[in-house]
């Protein structure tokens, strides 16, 4: 081994160990990845023989060294036109912002999205910053829609965002939400005939209305479009393209990055799984508030809403 490949391990292992590894990953594959020999790994879908879709694994070689750990490629390469998540206000940040941290993990090529540049302020009042317009995106590997509730709602009738999700579709590698964002991707259309997952709140209802199969899955792929349940599944559907796209070592360095190893203190997290009160009084409180958007037929006006 040449003296400047060890140079370079022994400073890819402090960087990895002082800052983590998204940090150690992206200055090692900055440039090579997206730049040098990027195309070479970015195949749009395709029928074609030989090409690969977003359903399909390629075999990855065995991770042995440093240098095999900084030097794995995604593929295809979605770091060429990047990972966009959007972002609007009243959404659940964890939507977007846990993937966000996956994917920054693995040392991708991930930014946000809004309908304006500017502040978004989630649900929990947490506010973001947000660098691009959707006017300035154009193309991306990967979209990215988050859920939330009444925003989400209000999200999933606004036919200037549901045009640029169509746009974006048409050229993606993936089209992709978590939670209730299904209702936004299903107000596309591009939901139609598919097989999907979502938040549990009447899921089926809400998929049906889309022309959707609800799965009741953790996450569901059907070709290139991959959709989870709510909020924490998140991690877990954006930690399955990451092992889609790098293979099982490199997910699991990037879930020793994060320590992704839940444990929650109680059983719960789904009607089946809660006790059936805490289950009822749950599903009473969001119907409340979303029942009317439930029954609305599609296309309805906001005024549904309330």
């Amino acid at each position: 081994m040449h003296y400047g490949l060890l140079f370079l391990n022994y400073l890819l292992r402090n960087i990895t160990n002082r800052f983590g590894l998204a940090l150690s990953v992206m200055i090692f594959s900055f440039n090579v990845s997206a730049f040098e020999i990027g195309d070479l790994y970015h195949a749009k879908p395709s029928n074609e023989a030989g090409i690969m879709t977003s359903h399909q694994h390629p075999k990855f070689d065995r991770i042995n060294d440093m240098d095999d750990l900084m030097t794995r490629l995604p593929v295809p390469n979605v770091n060429v036109r990047g990972i966009g998540i959007l972002v609007y206000d009243g959404m659940f940040s964890q939507d977007a912002l846990a993937p966000l941290q996956v994917f920054k993990s693995a040392g991708l090529n991930v930014f946000l999205v809004a309908k304006q540049k500017g502040t978004v302020t989630a649900s929990s009042g947490l506010t973001i910053m947000v660098e691009k317009s959707i006017d300035e995106v154009s193309e991306l590997d990967v979209l990215l829609i988050p859920g939330g509730a009444i925003a989400t709602a209000m999200q999933s009738i606004d036919q200037e965002t549901l045009d640029w999700i169509k746009k974006i579709d048409e050229t993606s590698l993936y089209t992709t939400s978590v939670c209730t964002g299904a209702w936004i991707l299903g107000s596309t259309g591009l939901l139609q005939g598919k097989k999907a997952s979502t938040h549990w709140y009447r899921a089926e209802e809400m998929l049906t209305k889309y022309g959707a199969t609800y799965t009741g899955k953790r996450w569901t792929t059907d070709g290139k479009y991959w959709t989870s349940a709510g909020v924490t599944g998140s991690i877990d559907m954006a930690l399955a393209l990451v092992n889609h796209w790098f293979g099982k070592q490199y997910t699991q360095a990037v879930m020793l990055d994060m320590e992704y190893d839940p444990k929650p203190p109680v059983q719960g997290g789904t009607p089946q799984k809660s006790d059936k009160t805490i289950a009822q009084l749950m599903k009473d409180m969001y119907d409340f508030f979303l029942l009317p958007f439930v029954n609305c037929s599609l296309g309805t006006p906001g005024g549904c809403l309330f």
